[in-house]
Parts: structure tokens; sequence; C-alpha cells
């Protein structure tokens, strides 16, 4: 019989460790299902298992490049509701990263709790992509990001170990979730190879099948990606570039051509976080040889701190790269765009964060074994600011738990109702005009719908198609509003009757879902409740008399 007590206590350290890395990516991403990308990547899946689901459904019936995500967690939509899914999809997905993530910051500081301060200051530095440079983010809804991290960090922890035949691994498999994650990780890593002491450089060929054995790996994100423009003309490809750069995701991939106002912001951030980590550098490199200091710190690895710095030194040079090629090429964006798709900027807002949050655990563990009156008073800082980060992000879900999917919804409540409505009354093969935020409407109602602007198409084709149809479904006035951003017509009832009848008739769509007010003259076949003192729209469910069919034109 085993005995709990004859357990090692840094065995049960470890497990309390993991268990608390993974409250904190609890805290910090269990919003209500669904997740902005999880009306995305889980709806695809679906469709991928399932082609009924939404048949007709212009984002559905695209190119399916995360094969590795559909297979790993999308079968289980055959089984389970959507719902059920997206949250065995999202412990999956931060039971990876808490284990990878303590596996790296043990690698590197060897002190109690420092993997749970470490994981707390990443999640905050991170902010679920809110004030990152890129808007990139980590721990949320699940997609097959996710996954690809959590194999990035046992990738990382290799690393930093100087175990250079195993990263490769790691790195190819977090590419076969998602090829640019793990590709960026594979180039950086290689350079930080480059940086190692000659005479303890691990050499080429000893390196090489842990590379060929990734790159096969990587093969199954790969191949479908490169898929996404095979057969297609290349004027069509660079259009395409284009629009996915600078019309859908500038806030990821070109992010000097947003609004002075927001590029102000996210280079002030991202200031702030260089001169926090060049001082956690500096500090390092004072004190690297000091065997006492190493102690303290629990940095007795001064290696492993090495090969983060210079590995996030790397992905800040990728970033600075990407800003200059936005830079040179903006009188030719086309050109850019087929250089900045590639996510520059995606690697910093990352490994920045967490490189500041481990050697940030690093100097607190110092500060408070110093014994200095000083150093006592200063190291609770970044605990602090983490506990305020978790919290503020507990109490703001505590007043209100609406999924991050509806928050641009006018009357949430009134949303689900029609989708509800819908889904349990619409024909199967009905297809919806929705509003422009309405990409919750495939996760709600379970019909296809022409087009929203969340969910745009990978290939080449799908994305020039999904631009033409935004512009005809959702038109610009000539017009701004206060803060100087162009006025859209965002829903149905704002085109007028004659215009949705003619949309209608050109992309096949049985029914309308808008807001009640101005009402469309169309048939009415369900339309919510609302109390007029609450100062907001309900829905409507309109008939356009469009046959159904499943062939989008």
């Amino acid at each position: 019989m085993s005995d709990s007590t004859n357990v090692p206590p840094n065995v049960n350290q470890g497990w309390l460790e993991f268990l608390m890395i993974l409250l904190i990516f609890f805290i910090d991403g269990g919003a209500a299902v669904p997740h902005v990308n999880e009306t995305h990547y889980l709806a695809k899946a679906k469709h991928y298992w399932d082609a009924s689901y939404c048949p007709g459904d212009l984002f559905l019936d695209s190119a399916d490049p995360h094969l590795a995500f559909y297979w790993t967690l999308g079968w289980l939509t055959k089984l389970l509701p959507l719902t059920a899914v997206a949250w065995i999809g999202r412990i999956a997905a931060w039971t990876l990263l808490a284990a990878g993530w303590r596996r790296l910051s043990t690698s590197i500081v060897d002190v109690p709790w420092a993997s749970v301060l470490g994981a707390a200051l990443w999640v905050a530095l991170l902010r679920d992509g809110n004030a990152n440079f890129a808007g990139e983010w980590v721990v949320g809804g699940v997609e097959a990001k996710c996954f690809a991290y959590g194999l990035f960090l046992f990738g990382m922890a290799a690393l930093v170990r100087g175990d250079w035949r195993r990263p490769w691994a790691w790195f190819g498999a977090a590419a076969a979730f998602h090829v640019l994650v793990g590709a960026w990780a594979v180039l950086t890593a290689l350079a930080t190879w480059l940086t190692e002491p000659r005479a303890e450089r691990t050499p080429p060929l000893k390196l090489l099948p842990g590379l060929i054995f990734g790159g096969l790996l990587s093969l199954v994100g790969l191949l479908p990606s490169l898929a996404l423009e095979r057969g297609t003309d290349p004027a069509l490809n660079a259009q395409a570039a284009q629009i996915y750069v600078y019309d859908r995701l500038p806030h990821h991939l070109a992010p000097l051509s947003l609004p002075a106002a927001e590029v102000q912001w996210r280079l002030t951030w991202l200031g702030g976080m260089v001169v926090a980590f060049v001082a956690l550098w500096a500090w390092w490199r004072r004190r690297a040889s000091d065997t006492a200091f190493q102690a303290i710190s629990g940095l007795d690895a001064p290696g492993a701190a090495r090969r983060l710095i210079w590995f996030t030194m790397f992905a800040f040079a990728g970033a600075v790269v990407g800003l200059a090629i936005e830079l040179a090429l903006d009188h030719d964006r086309a050109a850019a765009a087929r250089l900045l798709r590639y996510y520059w900027f995606r690697q910093i807002d990352v490994a920045l964060p967490l490189a500041i949050a481990i050697l940030g655990s690093a100097w607190v563990a110092a500060m408070l074994r110093n014994g200095k009156r000083f150093s006592s008073f200063v190291a609770p800082a970044p605990l602090l600011f983490a506990a305020w980060f978790l919290g503020s992000i507990t109490y703001a879900r505590w007043q209100s738990n609406l999924p991050p999917a509806v928050l641009q919804v006018e009357n949430a409540a009134g949303w689900q109702a029609a989708c509800q409505w819908i889904d349990e009354h619409a024909p199967a093969d009905a297809k919806f005009l929705i509003p422009r935020w309405g990409h919750s409407f495939k996760w709600y109602a379970s019909r296809a719908d022409v087009g929203s602007n969340k969910d745009v198409p990978q290939n080449a084709a799908g994305v020039v198609e999904w631009r033409a149809r935004m512009r005809e479904l959702y038109p610009n006035l000539d017009a701004v509003d206060e803060r100087g951003r162009k006025i859209i017509l965002d829903s149905p009832e704002l085109l007028g009757t004659p215009r949705v009848r003619e949309l209608a008739a050109k992309y096949g769509a049985t029914h309308v879902i808008a807001r009640s007010s101005p009402p469309l003259d169309l048939p009415i076949v369900f339309a919510t409740p609302v109390d007029p003192s609450a100062n907001v729209s309900g829905y409507t469910v309109y008939e356009t008399g469009v046959e159904p069919t499943t062939t989008a034109p």
C-alpha cells in the first residue's frame, strides 16, 4: 500500500504549483462559452465532420487549414454539444499550457512558487490581447493556437536547458496545430543556437534528426496552408493577401496602419515592456556569475536565462523587421501584404511577456531573500500587479458573465432568444442575412449565413469573395462618427426592404435576422418581446421568399 508520506516533498510541491497555474489560466480564460474565436474554430470543426451542419455557408464551406485541431477536438462535435466541446477543449489546452509553463519556468528559476507567480505575471502582461502590440493572446477560448503554444512551451523548456536535440520536435508539433507559431519558434531557436559558445555548441549534425522529425510533424499544418493558394491565379493571391492584411487583420499584421491613437497606445505598452525586459536583463548580467545571487534568486543555471534572453531579443528583432517592411513598402501595399501576412509581430507579443514574467519571478525571489528592508518593500509589487489583474477579471465576470462572442451585440438576451427559435424552427437548409457583428449566429442558431465580419475564409478565392460580400452587405456611408470612424450600415434593417430583397435573391438567403426597428416589409416569423422602457431593440426573424439552396452563388 502506498503512503503519501513517502512521496518526496518536491513532487507534492510540483503538483500544487501545477494546479495553481491551472487555476490562474481558468480565471484568465474561463469566461462563459462561447469566446470570440470559439464560434469561428469550433463551428468550422463541426462542419468538417458533418457537412450537413450549416450547408451553403461561405466560411464553413471554404478550405480547412487546421486539420490537427479538427482531428484532435473536432470529432467530439459529433457526440456532444458545442458548449461541452468548448469546455473540454479549454481544459485540455490549459492543462497542456500549465504543464509546459511549469516545465519551462522551473528550468530557469528553481524557487518554490516562482512558476505560479510567473504564470500570473505572464497572463497579466498578455492581457488577453487587449493591449499587446499585435493583439496576440494565449489563454482564453479554445482554438488551434492554444495547443500550439502549449507545445511551444515544452520546446522552450528544452531550449533553455541546452538540450538542442529536442526543441524541434515540440516546435514541429506546434506547427502541426498552427504552422506560424511553430515556424517562428524554429527560426528564432536556430538564431539562439548560434549564440551558444562555440566550444559548447551542439554540432549541426546532432540537430538534424530532431529538425527532420519536427519538419515531418509540421507537414500536418504546412501542407493544408500551402494548399490555400494552390491552383489560384497569382493576381488573386496578391489581392487576397492585401485584403487579409490591411482590411481584415491590420491589428495583427499591419499595426502601423491603425488609427494614430491606437498605434501610440500599442507602442507605449510595447515600449514599457521593453524597458522592463532591459532592466531585468541588466540586473541578471550584473549578478550572473555570483553564486550567492544564484542561490537566492533561483537562477542556478545562468545558461538557461541567457538562452531565454537571446530568444526574446531575436523575437523582438523579427518584429522590428516587420515594422521596417510595413514602413518601407507603405507605398506598395500589395507587395507589403505578401510579406506581412506571415505574422511578424506574433512572437514578440508572447515571448516578451514570457521573459519578463520568468525573470521577474527570479527578481522577486532575490529581493525577498536578501534581507534588506527596501527589497522587502518593493518585492511584492509584481505580485500585487498580477493579483490586481486576476481580481479585476473575477470581479468583472461576477458583474456580468456574458460570453465574449456576444459582447458586441445590442440586447444579447434578445439575440440569443431569436437564434434559439431559429435553431428549433427554421429549415435545416435555411440561409440568413445577419448583422455584421453576428458571428455567434451559427453557434446559437445552427444555420448558415451569407457572411459576417469575423468569419473570413483562409483560402485566397474565399477571402476575395468575403470582401466583396462585406461591401455589399455592410456598406460604408460617406460620413464618420464622433471618433472619426466610417459609419457602416451594419445590420440588414438599415439597408431597407428593397435592398434586402436584392441581396437575398443574389446570395440565396431564405431568411433575415435583424433588429426589430426599423422594421422591414417582409413576412415576420418570429420577434422577441421588448420592454419599451429598456431602450434597446429586440430582434425579428423574416422570411424572404427565396427558395433554399446549399450552393452559394
